[in-house]
């Protein structure tokens, strides 16, 4: 994973530190072609409870379906996420030298879907 640069800090709300270099400061409505600083009108960093950084397949898994840790998401509201967020559609049009996400959000989507249809299995 690259290094946040500049170096930034979260902050009390996770946009930055107040007074100090704010998320919108750099990362604007659309990706900037110029600095390849990735944009979407709804950027914003994740909370620290979500990180996937050092965990297994299997407790990332588990972490997306527990609603104390997905942002209070249900089985159908990951399913809508994944389908039609357009934070999540950023993946397929992620600018700068960064290779988009294979396929389609839609075809992520369906995945993802059928996944949870089939009772949204984990692996160990």
């Amino acid at each position: 994973m690259t290094p946040h640069q500049p170096i930034v800090l979260r902050g009390p709300e996770g946009k930055g530190v107040p007074g100090g270099l704010l998320c919108r400061s750099c990362h604007q409505r659309e990706n900037a072609a110029a600095s390849g600083v990735p944009g979407n009108p709804r950027w914003a960093l994740a909370p620290a409870s979500m990180a996937w950084q050092g965990k297994t397949l299997g407790e990332i898994c588990q972490q997306l379906k527990d609603p104390q840790r997905n942002g209070g998401l249900d089985l159908a509201e990951i399913v809508h996420h994944s389908s039609e967020d357009i934070l999540v559609s950023w993946a397929w049009r992620p600018g700068g030298h960064r290779m988009p996400a294979p396929g389609t959000q839609q075809e992520f989507g369906e995945l993802i879907k059928a996944w949870a249809a089939s009772g949204a299995a984990c692996p160990d």
